[in-house]
């Protein structure tokens, strides 16, 4: 194995060696063709394509000499071909605005040419810095044009390229049908001429148009097939598609049925050595095991985790190093070279003047790089926490937006529901009552608000607006419903916080479903304990009906409705725990007697938070 290993390291050292030579030798041949003429546009092209990734300084350089020197030649051609060069390098550094301007010059004369190659060329640069800034109908519009300028030969590998744009083109600017369109178009023709890499290209991405909006069955159906396919053929591509397969489970918070498809995507990245993924997958799976309260699980996978995190911020500490040794080694044997030239060509006095200025060189150099990699490393270092800092932050931010979502739909739906509680008693019976609970209503709701903002609640301010809620909810029962509290004397503190809204509802979930279906005797009892310094218990039990038999009921009444307020919930405690250490649990417990329904158990397990 370690054999194996040095041979690779081997081959990877010579090959970037290789290269290194090669762009050199490009550089030479620029550097001594004199002759102004289209070759050397060509030349300058060539290299500044070559180059633009790891010298983009340079590569621009090229190409402003290229877009002047066609220019000096009047060759319409090589100017639009480096005004292209400039808008995809424009691109890579992320400068949008730069990007459009050189590709529109360069779409204009295209135009003008009417030479499609050239038109195909800039158009994928402009409709790529579009799509960046958001402008989704002019990046469609663009890849339509390339569609329709290629589709006279189908089986190009232009034509998939331009078809493949412009489906996602249509994905991003929200058409689902153009999508699919495309995307199934792309399916055909790649069949056609047998290409299974184009069609199962295709094929992936159809999967995640029909995740994107939901469409699960659509989305199994073509992600069995990839997999299928590949089980077959290529079973080291399995990776992605078992990913897939299991983010679709957890959109649809199925999260145990994701868990296998995310072990087995696991499995084979950590075979092939891939440390991003890695990382990523066992990201999720904390999240998953944290949902489903597998601590154990969560503990082991978030080790995985950490030791894939600490492994990749490694390597690329050890790349740094290694390509600062490789550039010295490399220049060391480059001067070894030199000085033999020089000793077979020239006298011996010259030679050894040449030895004392390249030892001279050689220090100075060794001085210099000692000094390059102890700045190289403070700055990864710097970059490293800089980035980290800003991933959190947004991070944070992401997760505060999508709370703040969250309460702005849970707190409507709330009032709504209020005030459809007393809609039926301020129309049928005396205003006095009437107007006694409105004033409860708006008292409720003043609180509800107060503590809006804030995100957290006293214990005794959570009990008060309880209480105030269930006032209002005992209208709908005509005064046949019977509720207790029960908070114990170590929790009832202004000092311990607990998030808003949290307990309501399912307090709301137990009067819709299991006692708004039972016609007397309905009972609900609120219990809040201390079980330990960090962490306060909350059950809520009622009498009625069961979780089974309010299925049953609800079918039958409302075949297609869905709870608002216990999903809307349920995402809000994802997004509390996330990144959490201590979590908030849920458990639900049918309560069953000589077989027979009598109730449900609800029990909120929530840390404390201390102000």
């Amino acid at each position: 194995m370690r054999k194996l290993l040095l041979l690779f390291t081997f081959i990877c050292f010579n090959f970037s060696f290789s290269q290194n030579k090669l762009i050199d030798s490009l550089r030479t041949e620029i550097a001594n063709y004199k002759t102004e003429d289209t070759l050397k546009v060509q030349k300058l092209l060539s290299f500044a394509k070559r180059i633009q990734r790891v010298n983009y300084k340079e590569a621009e350089e090229k190409l402003q000499e290229a877009l002047l020197l066609s220019k000096q030649l009047k060759s319409k051609k090589l100017e639009s071909s480096s005004l292209t060069g400039l808008a995809r390098l424009y691109l890579q550094r992320g400068k949008l605005t730069e990007a459009m301007e050189f590709g529109i010059n360069s779409k204009k004369i295209a135009d003008s040419l009417q030479n499609s190659t050239l038109i195909q060329e800039a158009n994928v640069q402009l409709l790529t810095a579009y799509s960046n800034n958001k402008n989704y109908e002019q990046a469609k519009a663009l890849a339509e044009e390339n569609y329709n300028l290629s589709k006279s030969k189908p089986s190009s590998r232009s034509h998939f390229r331009n078809l493949y744009y412009y489906a996602e083109a249509e994905r991003m600017s929200k058409n689902f049908d153009g999508a699919e369109k495309r995307f199934k178009e792309g399916i055909e023709i790649t069949q056609k001429v047998k290409n299974k890499g184009g069609e199962y290209a295709f094929k992936s991405s159809l999967a995640s148009l029909y995740k994107d909006h939901r469409k699960f069955d659509k989305a199994k159906l073509v992600i069995d097939d990839i997999i299928n396919f590949y089980e077959t053929n290529n079973k080291a591509r399995l990776a992605g598609p078992y990913f897939s397969k299991a983010t679709m489970y957890s959109m649809q918070f199925k999260h145990q049925e994701a868990e296998p498809w995310y072990l087995k995507s696991l499995k084979i990245y950590e075979d092939q050595g891939n440390l991003f993924w890695k990382k990523r997958i066992a990201q999720i799976l904390y999240v998953n095991y944290s949902i489903q309260q597998k601590n154990k699980l969560a503990d082991s996978i978030n080790k995985i985790y950490i030791a894939a995190r600490d492994s990749i911020d490694s390597k690329e500490k050890k790349q740094i190093i290694e390509d600062v040794r490789i550039k010295y080694e490399t220049d060391k044997i480059e001067q070894e070279k030199n000085y033999a030239e020089l000793e077979s060509s020239k006298n011996r006095n010259l030679f050894i003047g040449s030895v004392i200025i390249g030892v001279l060189i050689l220090i100075a150099s060794l001085f210099y790089l000692s000094r390059m990699k102890a700045k190289k490393k403070a700055e990864v270092i710097a970059l490293e926490l800089k980035e980290t800092q800003k991933r959190l932050a947004l991070e944070k931010q992401y997760r505060d937006s999508e709370l703040k979502a969250l309460k702005a739909q849970m707190n409507p739906h709330f009032i709504f529901n209020a005030l459809n509680s007393i809609q039926e008693y301020i129309v049928l019976n005396q205003k006095s009552l009437a107007s006694d609970y409105l004033g409860k209503f708006a008292d409720l709701i003043r609180n509800y608000l107060n503590y809006s903002d804030t995100g957290l609640i006293s214990i005794p301010e959570e009990v008060h607006n309880l209480n105030l809620y269930l006032e209002l909810e005992k209208l709908r029962f005509e005064d046949e419903l019977d509720y207790y509290f029960h908070v114990d004397g170590k929790v009832n503190s202004e000092l311990i916080k607990i998030p808003t809204m949290l307990i309501q509802p399912y307090i709301e979930n137990a009067l819709k479903h299991g006692l708004l279906h039972k016609k007397n005797n309905r009972k609900l009892n609120i219990s809040i304990s201390h079980v330990s310094d960090a962490v306060v218990q909350c059950v809520v039990e009622d009498n009625g009906v069961g979780r089974k038999k309010s299925e049953e009921i609800k079918s039958r009444l409302k075949p297609n409705h869905k709870s608002f307020a216990l999903n809307a919930n349920t995402q809000r405690l994802d997004l509390l725990n996330y990144g959490k250490e201590r979590k908030i649990g849920v458990e639900i417990i049918d309560l069953i007697e000589s077989e027979e329904p009598k109730g449900t158990r609800v029990i909120l397990t929530i840390p404390i938070i201390k102000s």
